[in-house]
């Protein structure tokens, strides 16, 4: 399943940062404000260390009530077990309030390896990561809660696009970045549409088709996301073909295989049942 980069699940972060509050503790009400804060942390060096996001819950602005470092970790990092800690002491020693760890991992081995306690020596110390992993994140299929957080809906794509039914939820993530008139509407049907695989992607297509046509706003993805349809049509096409007991030569599968028109592909699939010959579906 291809994956949302580190910097667009920190994007979601920095653009929502209630985001993660909602997912740590669902159905409660976060404990006061949420504040981006600085996350750059120096030691003694004055080498420098940044983390992803850094939230404050509650109290003033310079001396939240509480605090957590948000990491985003596509993958297994050795030196993330080094670096951590100093996150969460040096904002500790910063903000003079506790600090908790929180980790965004999508892919559950990764959260798996993340979510080990960090011994800082004889065990007499020890940092335990909160890990948000694909479970952690809701399905989101209905269109007016997406719409209500399209962060989330953008992550409930990211955590669940490999999973029966992506399609549903792709729609309904589409259908909250619409109303976005900032760069996050540019971003995130991009996101969106490069985070399903190819079945997914070709029934997403289905379903548009019936409300509207969509396309990816950027040159990015417009041409994997039309090639990506073609294809996944020419796949069904050649099962069609196979059930109903003709055989392909190489050429011929070949010539379906490479075809990117859709109308064309479609006008082939619709001559399968009734075609007594092969050259029946393919006559132009």
């Amino acid at each position: 399943m291809p994956k949302l980069s580190h910097e667009a699940l920190v994007q979601l972060v920095r653009h929502a940062p209630a985001l993660i509050p909602d997912l740590l503790w669902p159905g409660e009400r976060a404990p006061g404000p949420i504040r981006i804060t600085a996350a750059e942390f120096v030691d003694l060096d004055f080498a420098e260390h940044r983390a992803d996001a850094v939230l404050g819950l509650g109290g003033a602005p310079d001396r939240p009530d509480e605090a957590l470092v948000v990491e985003v970790q596509v993958e297994r990092d050795a030196r993330k077990r080094y670096t951590w800690p100093v996150y969460v002491a040096g904002l500790r020693a910063r903000l003079g309030c506790p600090v908790t760890l929180v980790v965004v991992s999508l892919d559950p081995a990764v959260a798996r390896w993340c979510a080990e306690p960090i011994d800082l020596g004889r065990r007499r110390g020890t940092v335990h990561p909160w890990v948000l992993g694909p479970e952690a994140v809701p399905v989101v299929t209905d269109v007016e809660q997406a719409r209500a957080l399209p962060e989330l809906a953008v992550l409930s794509v990211a955590a669940h696009a490999d999973e029966p039914g992506a399609e549903h939820i792709a729609l309904a993530a589409l259908a909250a970045t619409r109303g976005l008139d900032d760069q996050r509407g540019i971003l995130y049907p991009d996101f969106v549409v490069a985070l399903l695989g190819r079945v997914a992607r070709t029934a997403l297509e289905q379903l548009i088709m019936a409300n509207g046509r969509w396309e990816p706003l950027s040159d990015m993805f417009r041409k994997p996301w039309l090639e990506g349809i073609a294809t996944g049509k020419a796949d069904l096409l050649l099962k069609l073909l196979q059930l109903k007991g003709f055989a392909l030569a190489a050429d011929q599968r070949q010539r379906v295989l490479d075809c990117q028109d859709e109308a064309l592909l479609d006008r082939w699939a619709g001559r399968v049942l009734t075609a007594t010959r092969l050259d029946d579906v393919f006559a132009d």
